[in-house]
């Protein structure tokens, strides 16, 4: 109450400044400068070949230009964190977050204090985050920890609606200049990008190098061979809401301006939108935009001969629905990164008194599966039934190192430093179970749990009566590991290398019924298949294909953070919107594709983003098939669709 009181008794003077809106304005000379090191936080390219003699080999040019909205998270559980100071000086955080090990590592800054281990950060059950929470979160933590150490009592911060969405990262606004050509055959000649990536006012995690500039930088090509390359991507400040990781960040954005220039590439050769790419796709033995060579788990054809297959992609097609609705159909593909982001991984495997295994990987599970995921993998290596696994939440003073929980990379990374641990947890369970029996460890096996003799079938013992004998407490650690990936190699001068390990593919084909009187758009199918190596959870991976191609819908059709002079005018869900179970269509087929990696898990690639990046897109090209006008900027609102459709037919 006191504190409350004092509140009101402050006044505070505000002087407007001008305000920086544009990110392509903010680079021109001139232009307030928001920091002093000037409104460029950074730019990469990519250069292969000479773009100018490829256009001049081309038969067809497609040049266009795109925009996209900044974009919410709008994840139903807002940002809150929890601290409590420790009698010995240190500090215990409960709290919602995709970094737990990052939070641990600042606040410990922030504090001043000698350690990491002064710091202990456990995770709640995390209502949603797509990215969001690798960066909104971590100010959450860092202030309760900051108010919790000045009050020495616990602190609880739980933001509002209005607050989270006001003050949490958002999806880069883009505007993107593509320039494309190709041969009469459909042949790609030449490529050109140019992208705007608003940061907005500050930065977050990356540094000046964050996830979404060099995942636009090196997929704005899309997945497809070209010759001749040129991509410049600028990061620039302004004074909106800052722009941080989301669902696939970058991607979306570009792969909506480049599948529709490949889209308007068919049409003008008048080739089959599906054929023309089939023609250019990557494929094993190929090399990348930025001259990447992909040796092996090249899925990408097989995403469009599935689609093609599901979506009777040959009978369909544009033309009137029974109520008068045009109809039409559009296809758009995606390629991913994944496999060596950020940093490795590690894993432990213990015994419980009760015989049960205990994985603990210190990643997040956020509503992803990424729990069920990692069980699934140690049960499949130690032979022991999934029901016998236990997993719980981060706790950064029990939990190893996980890195960060974004970036597709927990089955690849978090998952194959499991599958290592497990390996060496196999390896103990049978030379604990050889001391026990008196038998060789050679001669055993771990099969269904049970520990056997090869050679004398009724020689065998239980997990249980081996945590009987060798579990005094509560836990016994029986196998380590880490998962150290590759890194990443790209020249500074053209963009030119292996920015990541492996790639995902998608391809996704869209059907939609327009009203051109009111611009309304149903759609009423998506059908979406991606290669993700190899499926450890079959269904996991079903439901993720599900929900990206659901925001991907919102990204497309509905979202947007609307701001005037700097202030953001719709921080509550009654001002933006975003799909519900009205708004999607009944029929969306996810559809699993697995082209096996040989350094995956199993197989398996990471799955989480890529199902988002060309739904928008091909929603996009599905409504020009069926009203012949094409819609560069986002989102396709019904107002937008309507003016459009009469401004053509006039």
């Amino acid at each position: 109450e006191t504190a409350e009181a004092a509140t009101r008794l402050i006044q505070v003077e505000y002087r407007p400044l001008p305000v920086v809106s544009c990110p392509r304005e903010a680079m021109e000379e001139g232009a307030e400068i928001i920091f002093p090191g000037g409104n460029v936080l950074n730019q990469a390219k990519i250069r292969k070949g000479e773009v100018e003699e490829g256009f001049g080999k081309a038969d067809v040019i497609i040049e266009n230009k795109y925009s996209t909205p900044s974009v919410d998270h709008l994840y139903l559980e807002v940002e809150a964190a929890c601290a409590s100071p420790n009698p010995g000086g240190g500090i215990q955080i409960w709290g919602s977050t995709q970094q737990p090990f990052l939070v641990r590592q600042h606040v410990a800054r922030i504090l001043g204090l000698k350690g990491e281990s002064s710091v202990r950060f456990v995770q709640t059950t995390t209502g949603g985050a797509f990215g969001g929470k690798s960066e909104a979160s971590l100010d959450v933590c860092l202030r309760v920890a900051v108010l919790a150490r000045a009050a020495g009592r616990p602190v609880k911060l739980v933001y509002s609606r209005e607050e989270s969405m006001i003050a949490s990262t958002k999806r880069h606004a883009t505007f993107i200049r593509s320039k494309t050509g190709a041969t009469k055959d459909g042949r790609l000649t030449a490529v050109q990008v140019e992208v705007w990536l608003d940061k907005g006012a500050y930065v977050a995690n990356g540094g000046d190098n964050p996830p979404a500039f060099k995942r636009a930088t090196y997929h704005a090509a899309g997945p497809y061979q070209a010759p001749h390359v040129k991509v410049d991507v600028h990061c620039v400040h302004t004074n909106h809401p800052y722009g941080g990781q989301m669902r696939g960040p970058g991607c979306p954005q570009v792969h909506f301006a480049g599948e529709q220039q490949m889209d308007a590439l068919a049409r003008a050769l008048k080739m089959d939108p599906i054929e023309i790419r089939r023609v250019n796709g990557l494929r094993v033995g190929t090399r990348t935009a930025w001259n990447q060579h992909l040796p092996e788990s090249v899925g990408f054809l097989d995403t469009l001969k599935e689609v093609e297959r599901a979506s009777s992609w040959g009978s369909g097609g544009n033309g009137r629905a029974a109520d008068g609705r045009l109809r039409g159909r559009g296809v758009a593909s995606c390629l991913y990164g994944t496999g060596n982001a950020y940093s490795p991984a590690e894993a432990h495997v213990f015994l419980t008194a009760e015989g049960k295994v205990q994985v603990a990987a210190g990643v997040v599970d956020f509503g992803q599966g990424s729990k069920t995921v990692l069980c699934q993998i140690a049960a499949e290596t130690l032979d022991i039934p999934y029901s016998e696994f236990l997993m719980e939440s981060v706790d950064t003073a029990i939990d190893p190192f996980g890195g960060t929980s974004s970036s597709s990379r927990i089955t690849m990374q978090g998952g194959k430093a499991v599958y290592n641990a497990a390996v060496k947890a196999r390896e103990e369970l049978l030379r604990l179970g050889g001391i026990l029996l008196e038998a060789d460890p050679e001669d055993l096996e771990l099969r269904g749990g049970v520990v056997r003799s090869r050679s004398h079938a009724e020689t065998h013992i239980t997990l249980s009566e081996i945590a009987k004998a060798y579990v005094a407490d509560e836990l016994k650690q029986i196998g380590a590991a880490d998962s150290i990936p590759p890194p990443a190699k790209t020249d500074k001068e053209t963009g030119q290398g292996e920015p990541y390990e492996i790639y995902g593919f998608g391809s996704q084909v869209a059907e939609v019924l327009v009203d051109e009187e009111t611009g309304e758009v149903e759609v009423t199918g998506v059908w979406a298949a991606h290669d993700v190596g190899r499926a450890i959870s079959p269904m996991g991976v079903e439901q993720q294909i599900e929900g990206g191609v659901y925001m991907g819908i919102g990204f497309c059709m509905m979202e947007e953070v609307v701001q005037r002079e700097g202030q953001m005018l719709n921080p509550d869900m009654h001002g933006y919107l975003a799909p519900t179970v009205e708004d999607v269509p009944d029929r969306v087929a996810s559809l699993i594709v697995e082209d096996s990696y040989s350094n995956g898990p199993y197989g398996a690639k990471g799955v989480g983003e890529q199902v988002t990046v060309p739904t928008a897109a091909a929603i996009a090209n599905a409504i020009y098939d069926a009203t012949g006008v094409r819609f560069h900027d986002l989102p396709l609102t019904p107002d937008r669709i309507a003016m459009a459709l009469l401004k053509a037919r006039a």
